[in-house]
């Protein structure tokens, strides 16, 4: 009589605590329904847009752009490089809020002494790099699609923007001179692909 007793309460508090959980669940994706709903059919705000917030909030040299989608929103993720120090800007991929200024405490020697003098000597010589931006312009004249990272690689004495961009299964990167804007080279990848 007790096992059947104790069988029944534990049955109901499993019943009730599921029962209360699931209208939890129903209520917390129903508040957040209209959230998600929203965001997602807004228009993201664009990279020339989310650089020039980023270099708002930290003034320097543009190194990379990502557009990424976690599970807490879409972001554009942005390194910009001030001297000798590397500072990630996080930037609201929809609303164009800064999410978080974080300076990078990795001393991982990315930016070499070669590198900054280059860019002072091309800075002083009147050769200023184009932003990331016009970089992704450049790239979306070339190949259709939506720019998801841009990236800008030094390698002896030459910059080029690595800009990546998706089309449905297709990926394509475009390399994009850093100071003239032209177009160097196109390398289209498609998801069928065996890396």
């Amino acid at each position: 009589m007790k096992k059947q007793l104790l069988s029944s309460v534990a049955a109901a508090a499993i019943i009730l605590g599921g029962t209360y959980g699931i209208n939890e669940i129903r209520s917390g994706t129903a508040a957040a329904a209209p959230a998600v709903q929203q965001s997602q059919s807004k228009t993201l705000i664009g990279i020339a847009k989310a650089e020039a917030i980023a270099l708002k909030a930290a003034p320097g040299q543009v190194e990379s752009i990502d557009l990424e989608k976690k599970l807490s929103g879409t972001y554009y993720d942005i390194e910009i490089r001030q001297k000798n120090k590397e500072v990630d800007v996080r930037v609201d991929a929809y609303t164009g809020k800064v999410l978080s200024v974080r300076q990078d405490t990795d001393n991982d020697d990315d930016y070499d002494d070669d590198n900054y003098l280059s860019d002072a000597a091309a800075s002083a010589s009147g050769t200023q790099l184009i932003t990331a931006a016009k970089a992704s312009e450049a790239a979306l004249a070339a190949v259709k699609g939506k720019v998801t990272d841009v990236d800008l690689d030094r390698d002896n004495g030459t910059a080029v923007y690595e800009v990546e961009i998706r089309n449905g299964r297709v990926k394509t990167e475009v390399g994009v001179d850093a100071y003239t804007g032209k177009v160097l080279y196109t390398d289209v990848d498609t998801d069928d692909d065996d890396d």
